[in-house]
Order: C-alpha cells, then structure tokens, then sequence
C-alpha cells in the first residue's frame, strides 16, 4: 500500500526504484501503467491527471517486463511483435529488437526460425530457459519501443537468476534504451547503481533518493543495505542465487 508518496519521474531518464518486498514497488508500477486508479492523489503526466488520459493511448505509450511476464504459446514471431502489431508485417525491426535483447540468435538457431512456436505442447514447437524467455520478453518490450512507447519498465524480471546475470541484463537494458524514460525495480540494491537515479521505498513512499554515490555518501538505508547485499555477494564464489529484500 503506498501512503504519502511523492515522486518525480523526468522524461528521457533512468530511475531505478529499490526496495524490501512489500514496500510498493510492483504497486507503484501498476499505477502508472494504468492497471487502475488510485484511490487517493493523482498521477500526472506532463502536468495532466492520468485519469483523464485515455487508458487505451497511454498503455499504448508504455512497455513494461513484469516479474511474471507473458510466456506466450505462440510463434517466436508472434512473441516478439505482440510489443507492436503494426510491425508484426515487416521483419527488419522485429530482428532489430531481437537482436538489441540478444534474442536474434537464438531465434534464428530455432528449428523453424521465427516461425517455431515456443512450446513443447505443438509439433515441432520447443521451450525456451528462463534466460530465453527473459530475452524474448526483452524484445517484445523494445519492439513497443519502435511502434511508439516512450516508457519503459523491467519489473524484476530476473528474480529467478543470480546477482551477475541479472547486473548484466540490467546493464544492457540502460545501455539499449539509452534516452528513453526508463524505470527499473529491483530488491537488489547492487543491480541498478548504474541508473541516473534511485529511489528507495519503504512503507509505502520515498525513503530516499539520489544516485547511487550521493545515496552511499548518505549512509542511510540504502547504504547500509547495499553493503549488506555486497557483502553477501562476496562472501559466495558463485554469489547467491536469491537475496533477501
């Protein structure tokens, strides 16, 4: 439940939102993708309510990965152009997304290509590893990027992986969405220090913000919390393969 919060997202930037689970972060991300409504407050979008924005036009203008995103029994084709059905006719920005996620390879290294369908329950169809479908998930959302999106959001789609695999799928995702409004969530502090800001939420509103050096210069939650993590993560040889919010 989020009570009192107040933040400011700036266009064509990185915001990474941190936090233990249960502080608001997937609830925050629901709001501003329209899922519905708050009950209290508002959320405005260049000055304007976003419950006066059509619902339909804004989703349109948002690209979000969820911890649980969509594992579609569909064509490696269809699984990426769902981010943008009027694309879904022309293959160069379909492959341009795939291969911006580090999915062309593996799509084109399919039996059927583009056209296998991504389950074991059709013939001739294969499943994918979690890292696969993440890459899949990756493109569906950059091809959003091409047919209009200008907000991107990777909600912890990675929680299944360790702390390297993740750091380095977050790493990419800044790199290839480079000046677009981009949020990150994460409960690992140690993921998303790369990103222009961070904000950290506790009990339902901003505990602290700032970039990661100003937030460790700070010595508050998020230091301490970093550290933590890090010192976690060094302790283990492989590191961890699930950290604690």
């Amino acid at each position: 439940m989020l009570s009192g919060l107040d933040m400011v997202i700036p266009a064509g930037r990185s915001i990474a939102i941190v936090g233990a689970n249960g502080a608001g972060k997937t609830t925050l991300i629901k709001l501003l993708c329209r899922m519905y409504d708050p009950t209290a407050g508002r959320i405005t979008v260049d000055g304007a309510d976003l419950r006066h924005v059509d619902p339909v036009d804004w989703q349109r203008r948002v690209a979000a990965i969820f911890q649980d995103f969509a594992r579609y029994h569909l064509s490696a084709r269809d699984n990426v152009a769902l981010g943008a059905t009027d694309l879904a006719g022309d293959a160069r920005p379909l492959r341009a997304a795939a291969e911006k996620a580090g999915a062309l390879a593996l799509i084109e290294g399919l039996p059927r290509g583009w056209d296998t369908v991504l389950s074991r329950q059709y013939a001739g169809g294969v499943d994918l590893s979690g890292g696969q479908w993440q890459r899949v998930a990756l493109a569906r959302a950059l091809l959003a990027v091409e047919g209009g999106a200008r907000l991107l959001i990777l909600d912890e789609p990675t929680a299944a992986l360790d702390v390297r695999a993740e750091a380095e799928l977050y790493d990419r995702f800044l790199e290839i969405t480079a000046g677009l409004t981009t949020i990150l969530i994460s409960h690992r502090f140690s993921t998303v220090r790369r990103a222009d800001r961070i904000c950290v939420l506790a009990d339902g509103r901003v505990a602290e913000q700032g970039t990661h050096d100003e937030l460790v210069a700070q010595g508050g939650r998020y230091a301490t919390m970093f550290a933590l993590q890090a010192a976690r993560f060094t302790s283990e040889p492989d590191g961890p393969a699930e950290e604690e919010g």
